[in-house]
């Protein structure tokens, strides 16, 4: 086997290197995360299973040919998975954002995201608080199954079987993609754009790609310098295809991305950062907090490139930098109305319930769907299907039937 530990300083270059398809694809954005929860806009799920199909081909592939991984799916234990990805989806529908994500947001100047971080932050003080009493114990070690892949525990997998199983798992993730529909109402376009074109193929895509261009630039501090840049850029995010050709290269750099983190040191993860900041400062003899010590790796790290990157790619890629400027996506504003207060609150309150569900479930967005995922984990599952429950529901009774739209058509009188 082809085995390496690298050092933990690699872990700001494989944060970095992440942040900038992830900010041009506008996750960063919390509109991006409430279009998703509300089903209007997939692109975020289908660059999440475009990552988790190919990643695993990779991941399996290359394991069978020799190379160690080092292979940490989050162990499986049911009720607190379940009930702490509930927790974050709800969280993510209102505030709009993941614990990544507010990394991205930080580097692009949001001014909402000072308002969700210290949630974040509370939340994890929260959980820290919580796990050692006997509800916590309860939570992470009620039906515990152990740390499960697809064929079994990971202590006993055969590289074979799982390749196997990955190819079966890429090819029916890239079949939905194929047949699923960017934007809500829309049709099945897929291969259209391979040839590189960017235009939408009709009249309802083409709508949806201009309202989606409006809500990425809101706010943004364009530049002569920048301008080019950001028109590139924005192009990349509009296209009503998974498969379009841009969107494709984006999710497969990062599929290598996750896979070699897994080869070099340890899985891509950000929530418990939190954790390992509010121990160091508030709470460094809770039981939670001396895990977390004895266990953190290169998050912190990786955080601090995500940062990095994102304020590089908003200054120099995107242009979408918004120096803190006053901005309210307009999911929300449709609905609540423009008030900063308001919105701030429900950032900081979302935010909350995000960090707090995603250290009771051992991980979030990343270290559960996109590291999990690929590497076929039970828990990735399961944590993916609750947070998509909690997200789905909580946006269907926060924003109704409201518009998404930056500027709404006024209703005929």
């Amino acid at each position: 086997m082809v085995s390496v530990t690298a050092p933990l300083w690699l872990g700001l270059l494989i944060g970095a290197a992440f942040s900038v398809p992830a900010s041009i694809w506008g996750i960063g954005n919390p509109e991006t995360i409430i279009r998703t929860a509300r089903l209007v806009d997939r692109l975020l799920l289908g660059c999440f299973l475009f990552v988790t199909a190919i990643g695993a081909v990779l991941l399996y592939g290359l394991y069978a040919l020799g190379f160690s991984m080092h292979f940490s799916p989050r162990p499986t234990y049911l009720v607190g998975v379940t009930l702490g990805g509930i927790l974050f989806g709800a969280g993510a529908a209102v505030s709009g954002y993941f614990p990544g994500t507010e990394m991205i947001a930080l580097g692009e100047g949001r001014q909402d995201v000072l308002a969700a971080l210290p949630g974040g932050l509370l939340g994890a003080a929260a959980w820290t608080a919580v796990y050692q009493t006997d509800a916590g114990k309860w939570l992470v070690h009620t039906a515990d199954l152990g740390d499960l892949v697809a064929t079994g525990n990971i202590a006993d997998i055969r590289p074979i079987p799982m390749f196997t199983i990955s190819i079966a798992y890429a090819a029916a993730a890239l079949t939905l993609l194929y047949y699923l529909p960017r934007y809500v109402g829309g049709r099945h376009s897929c291969f259209q754009h391979l040839r590189g074109t960017a235009a939408p193929v009709d009249e309802h895509d083409r709508a949806f790609a201009v309202d989606t261009s409006a809500y990425l630039a809101e706010g943004a501090a364009m530049t002569a310098r920048t301008a080019q840049l950001s028109r590139a850029a924005a192009r990349r995010v509009l296209s009503a295809s998974f498969f379009a050709r841009t969107t494709a290269v984006a999710a497969a750099f990062v599929a290598v991305l996750v896979v070699l983190s897994l080869f070099l040191r340890q899985p891509f993860g950000m929530s418990t950062t939190y954790s390992w900041v509010v121990g160091h400062l508030f709470m460094p003899g809770f039981d939670y907090s001396r895990q977390v010590f004895a266990t953190i790796g290169w998050e912190p790290l990786v955080v601090l490139g995500v940062l990095i990157g994102s304020l590089f790619s908003a200054l120099f890629i995107t242009g979408r930098f918004n120096a803190f400027r006053p901005v309210v996506p307009p999911s929300w504003r449709n609905r609540f109305g423009p008030s900063r207060t308001r919105r701030a609150t429900a950032c900081f309150v979302g935010s909350f319930f995000v960090i707090f569900g995603a250290r009771m479930a051992g991980g979030c967005t990343s270290g559960h769907t996109l590291s999990g995922g690929i590497q076929l984990a039970v828990s990735a599952w399961l944590f993916t299907a609750s947070l998509l429950a909690g997200t789905l529901l909580t946006a269907r009774f926060v924003y109704g039937h409201c518009s998404w739209e930056v500027e709404p058509a006024k209703p005929e009188v």
